[in-house]
């Protein structure tokens, strides 16, 4: 008698890093942990054939191996393993790609995901609201476990799908998606999430395009214009636009030195373009950005940000093509091109519009943030690629 792992064990510990993501970092590096153990158990890594079907596996795997030689020329080994591991992480890509996937588990999958954000967000109204005396920062309110820029996409990203689901009643009936729906968008729009915010207004309006037909395109239309209007009388909201501004006026006034948020970033995207100019096939290496940066400031070719380590170009293909050049850059959007084809392609189905609309936070969101090189962008990216998109007709 033989003991067969049940694919339910299996498909939760897939999905268990995203539900940790708004709660425990620990717990997801713990959970993907497992599951590489449950997967080796299961016997699927026979159907390796199956990865072979997907038409981003030739470009993430050559991108890992040239992130992995740029090792040979960094001058820092030590952020260079940093850079390579959310680099890796693209090995779970691989694994699903194997994975018998059947509706239940992407329901399951998708459920866990907004069950993390339920969670978080109902810990940061209390913690908020100080009923709960844990973790309390008043700089960032309503944020609760999670880092706040993280987030704030994570929860326009749940907004979309939210979009999807309200017209199907796939994952859940239309009063529990209403209700997650008002919840996320408070929470987005009275926490300080200036990125998450920006996406929902550049985002929601492609996503009620695609999603409504009609009369009824023009109804959401305005639903959503209102939802914007209503986001801007937050006193947050306002807060974090002012900021901005003030950060920006500063940073032109006086270009010599910055320590504001925006301020930094331009610092850094300005300091991506000097080292793509002087290295343009190599790059400075893998996890070099940082010493790289401290030369470029230290020669007054980039100003200068006191009391700050920049480690990249708050940019995901500037900070991509900087430490592993032009070719590098160019694995990276072949990756995220072939991914984004095999998303479209099915982008009416659950799976297809979960991943699509992903995507379209990563592509915007990665020019003012460097999200392939953070731990849940590079993992989630990792882990939506495996769903079964080339069989999206299956799912629904």
């Amino acid at each position: 008698m033989t003991f067969r792992l049940p694919d339910s064990i299996l498909f939760t510990f897939y999905a268990l890093p995203i539900f940790f993501f708004p709660l425990s970092t620990a717990g997801a590096g713990i959970s993907a942990g497992i599951f590489l153990l449950l997967y080796a158990a299961s016997g699927y890594w026979m159907h390796w054939r199956e990865i072979g079907r997907r038409s981003w596996m030739l470009p993430l795997v050559l991108f890992i191996l040239w992130t992995i030689l740029g090792l040979l020329w960094t001058h820092d080994l030590s952020n260079g393993i940093k850079v390579l591991a959310p680099t890796s992480y693209g090995i779970y890509a691989l694994l699903g790609a194997t994975l018998p996937w059947e509706k239940r588990w992407l329901r399951w999958l998708i459920r866990l995901f907004l069950t993390g954000l339920f969670i978080n967000a109902v810990l940061a109204f209390l913690i908020s609201w100080r009923v709960l005396h844990w973790h309390y920062q008043p700089d960032l309110p309503y944020v609760g476990l999670a880092d706040h820029i993280w987030l704030s996409m994570a929860l326009t990203h749940a907004l979309l799908w939210l979009l999807w689901d309200l017209r199907r009643s796939w994952n859940f009936s239309v009063i529990p998606n209403l209700m997650l729906l008002i919840l996320f968008f408070a929470q987005l729009t009275l926490s300080p999430a200036r990125s998450g915010q920006l996406l929902f207004v550049l985002l929601v309006p492609v996503a009620v395009w695609l999603l409504y037909r009609g009369k009824w395109r023009y109804w959401a239309l305005g639903v959503g214009v209102a939802a914007m209007v209503l986001m801007s009388f937050s006193p947050i909201v306002q807060s974090r636009v002012k900021l901005g501004v003030q950060n920006l006026e500063q940073f032109i006034h006086n270009p010599n030195t910055t320590n504001t948020s925006w301020g930094i970033r331009l610092a850094t995207m300005w300091a991506g373009v000097k080292m793509v100019e002087d290295h343009p096939l190599l790059g400075v290496g893998t996890g070099d950005f940082a010493p790289a940066m401290a030369d470029l400031q230290a020669h007054h070719e980039v100003t200068s940000t006191p009391g700050t380590v920049n480690t990249s170009a708050s940019n995901n293909y500037l900070s991509i093509a900087a430490v592993l050049g032009l070719p590098g850059l160019a694995l990276f959007l072949w990756f995220l091109w072939s991914l984004s084809q095999e998303a479209w392609r099915v982008r009416m189905t659950p799976q297809g519009w979960f991943v699509l609309t992903y995507l379209g936070i990563f592509w915007v969101g990665g020019m003012y943030n460097t999200l392939n090189w953070g731990y849940a962008d590079a993992f989630t990216i990792a882990l939506l690629a495996g769903l079964p998109l080339q069989d999206g007709e299956r799912m629904d």
